[in-house]
């Protein structure tokens, strides 16, 4: 029996994993196929909302407190790992909607500074990371911290005893814990009733072959965006569907994509797409993440929710829940 059972082996999933073992608890973590597949691995691991504005003030706040901390937290993972997230602050060049009256206020609320550019503005203190190589020292590190993860273990609903949840079913077995933190993303509603539904919303993306001279920073417009990786790499997204769990791409998504690089940056027009993807993005329609106690049960957690910015809102989302469930102030 564990002290805390986590559902979900995303970066929200192992983050939380990671600071309740660092709180002292014994935690075991649950993932239906392998750890960090789905929607973290998908995105683009840019730690910052795409236009914050837009979103209500606790995304805000755990986004910037989590910017805080990122930098430091990726060197001592590393440390701790030997595996590099390649942490980078590339800076953001927003060319839309940065002048915008919404945009002015929630900039001058925040106290955010930009420099101007001949296409736009310039957050020169956005930084990102590269997902998969975050998450792979994640679950190293975690594991190194003594969670125990359990891969393949479909959760098919609470264990219920009186008006207390004692653990989870699973389609291998049943599993005790004091305390669930659900970090199942778009998957959450499958297996537990929540206040609002969680559905998904899946994204396209490819990834250019090229130069790493072409693109020097984050280029974000019309909602989309070209990230730049060390290795010349451009990664390149991304579309919203509301079509299920459909993994399918098609060509018409990668050339739309290509095509939204290559007119900002002409040389992409010749690269090469290396790769081409989707993800599911856990989304509702208040789009607001859940972040506390399950409305049923006291010694239930949620932490989901978080639609596109799970991986820039994943320390300060699990630092508050450790602290609401260790009582630390």
């Amino acid at each position: 029996m564990s002290d805390c059972l986590v559902i979900g082996g995303g970066v929200i999933g192992m983050m939380t994993a990671r600071s309740l073992s660092l709180s002292g608890a014994k935690v075991t973590l649950l993932d239906q196929q392998q750890c960090a597949n789905e929607s973290s691995r998908a995105g683009g691991g840019i730690i910052s909302p795409l236009y914050p504005w837009k979103y209500d003030d606790l995304t805000n706040e755990l986004s910037i407190a989590s910017q805080a901390v990122y930098e430091q937290l990726c060197a001592q993972i590393f440390e701790d790992t030997g595996l590099d997230p390649q942490y980078l602050k590339s800076g953001l060049l927003m060319m839309d909607e940065f002048d915008t009256s919404e945009a002015k206020t929630w900039m001058q609320k925040y106290k955010l500074t930009y420099r101007t550019h001949p296409q736009g503005v310039l957050f020169t203190d956005i930084a990102q990371v590269r997902n998969p190589r975050l998450l792979k020292a994640l679950k190293a590190d975690i594991i190194n911290k003594g969670v125990k993860i359990i891969e393949h273990t479909k959760v098919e609903g609470l264990l219920v005893k009186g008006d207390c949840a004692i653990g989870v079913k699973t389609n291998q077995q049943d599993y005790l814990s004091d305390s669930i933190v659900v970090c199942s993303g778009a998957w959450s509603s499958q297996w537990l009733s929540l206040a609002e539904e969680i559905f998904p919303m899946k994204g396209q993306m490819i990834v250019l072959k090229a130069n790493p001279s072409i693109v020097e920073h984050i280029v974000l417009d019309q909602g989309r965006y070209i990230i730049p990786r060390k290795d010349g790499r451009i990664l390149v997204g991304s579309t919203m569907q509301n079509v299920g769990f459909d993994r399918s791409t098609d060509e018409q998504t990668r050339q739309s994509l290509h095509e939204f690089a290559s007119q900002r940056f002409e040389s992409l027009a010749k690269a090469e797409v290396e790769h081409h993807w989707s993800g599911f993005r856990p989304a509702s329609k208040s789009a607001k993440v859940m972040l506390g106690r399950h409305e049923q049960f006291d010694n239930v957690y949620l932490n989901t929710g978080h639609f596109r910015n799970g991986l820039n809102m994943a320390p300060e989302s699990a630092r508050r829940i450790t602290q609401l469930i260790t009582h630390e102030v």
